[in-house]
């Protein structure tokens, strides 16, 4: 028989059960889709926040490396550790920017050379004016706009973020002590949110608080776009600025033994012996929440483990159940001459066309389940996201796709494989033989 022949008598045989096969259909896609929409859940959430912190500079993660001088001591070769940072950015992919820190009244300024943020355009009338990337609270301070404290209520501080940005993002403004800029971007920083939990918001007891809990949603500095200014220029104690390609390549660097100290670790003296540097982001704290996310993985990882195993064992159970309502058509079979090989390949290919009619609607299920989420939460997403960062924040969506859902699917596929050889005793000439009496 040729595969055609199996699909063929598969698809006789889902005509003749079908409320058998609906049935089926539902069990197993239900048993898997709670593990795909939280795999959906959890990767939406972190792509939406990692793609709000690294919006500014098209995906590229900027660090800033120090010698840590309470590890390092006072007899310190700040040249030769300096050069040691050096040769390690470029290990991990990194390119190393020169930058010129300039400071006035308004705050410390840093100007990086070339072209880093993506969507900073600088309009040819502004030229008189000092272009500049800063975060909302900077921008406020500049414009003389006094902001609502942290204990304000949430509509009003979302309305002052809103004014500040109405009043200077793309256009110029005069500060108090008349230095003129140009306000070329608004980058993320957490004004009102250290973290992106929805009791921000005032919505306590959210299950997603358990994720959005682990967004840092950190600080960014102030730069200066334009080479036209008149900052004066302040030192800055040896630390080096850097450009990543990635975030995976960045949190490599962050994680390298020689730089990775946690803050609990940096305060109780407590880091590794080969810990020498600080690192830190410069725009928003991608790092922080990325490194937060892969401890998430890993938890996560361990529980889509064990829910895959019972889904399993209950999907393998199931179908082996149907194989045994089916001895009076495995008998037929034999009956017309079909082997046993040939009866247990048929079962096979039924059973994994079933399992992947199932992995589809596992698939929908999870999908629809995840949206729902994302609209049951928008206001408030949005809402926290506006505070957590300091700029507007489109809708936003807790969909991602993650390649751990091809391992969790393929359970289903293998449930099939397992039934089929758990059932080996049905297809048995003894047992054939004893089905036709």
């Amino acid at each position: 028989m040729r595969l055609s022949d199996y699909l063929r008598l598969g698809l006789v045989g889902f005509r003749t059960h079908k409320k058998r096969t609906a049935i089926i259909i539902i069990v197993v896609g239900l048993l898997f889709s709670v593990i795909t929409a939280g795999v959906f859940v959890l990767q939406g959430i972190e792509n939406s926040v990692l793609s709000k912190m690294l919006a500014p500079t098209g995906g590229k993660v900027l660090i800033i490396s120090s010698i840590d001088t309470k590890v390092c001591g006072k007899d310190c070769d700040i040249a030769l550790e300096t050069e040691h940072i050096k040769t390690n950015i470029k290990t991990y992919g990194g390119q190393l920017i020169e930058a010129t820190a300039i400071q006035n009244s308004d705050g410390i300024f840093y100007k990086l050379e070339g072209s880093i943020f993506v969507d900073s355009e600088i309009s040819e009338s502004t030229k008189d004016a000092t272009a500049v990337a800063i975060p909302i609270s900077t921008a406020a301070k500049i414009a003389g706009i006094v902001m609502p404290e942290r204990a304000a209520e949430v509509t009003d501080k979302l309305q002052a973020i809103k004014e500040v940005e109405e009043k200077t993002l793309h256009q110029s403004v005069t500060s108090k002590t008349n230095e003129k800029y140009y306000i070329a971007d608004i980058l993320p920083s957490g004004v009102y949110a250290s973290d992106l939990s929805l009791t921000n918001v005032g919505i306590n007891s959210n299950p997603l608080d358990l994720v959005l809990g682990q967004a840092r949603t950190g600080s960014s500095q102030n730069f200066v776009l334009s080479s036209v200014t008149n900052i004066e220029h302040a030192e800055i104690d040896n630390p080096i600025f850097a450009e990543f390609p990635n975030i995976q390549s960045a949190f490599a660097y962050y994680q390298d033994k020689s730089n990775y100290c946690t803050e609990i670790n940096r305060m109780s003296n407590l880091c590794g012996r080969d810990y020498k540097y600080e690192v830190f982001s410069i725009v928003a704290d991608p790092l922080t929440t990325y490194a937060n996310f892969q401890e998430i993985w890993q938890v996560f990882k361990v529980v889509s483990a064990v829910l895959s195993i019972i889904a399993l064992i209950i999907a393998t159970t199931t179908y082996a159940r149907l194989i045994e309502k089916d001895k009076k058509i495995i008998s037929l079979y034999h009956s017309m001459g079909a082997t046993g090989y040939q009866i247990r390949l048929f079962y096979i290919v039924h059973l994994l066309v079933l399992s992947l009619m199932a992995v589809v609607f596992a698939v929908l299920i999870g999908l629809a389940l995840a949206a729902v989420l994302s609209l049951a939460n928008q206001s408030a997403l949005t809402q926290v996201f506006i505070l957590g960062f300091g700029m507007p924040s489109n809708q936003i969506w807790l969909i991602g796709w993650n390649p751990i859902i091809y391992y969790i699917l393929s359970a289903a596929l293998l449930s099939a494989v397992l039934a089929v050889l758990s059932s080996s005793g049905q297809f048995s000439s003894k047992k054939l033989a004893r089905n036709m009496k």
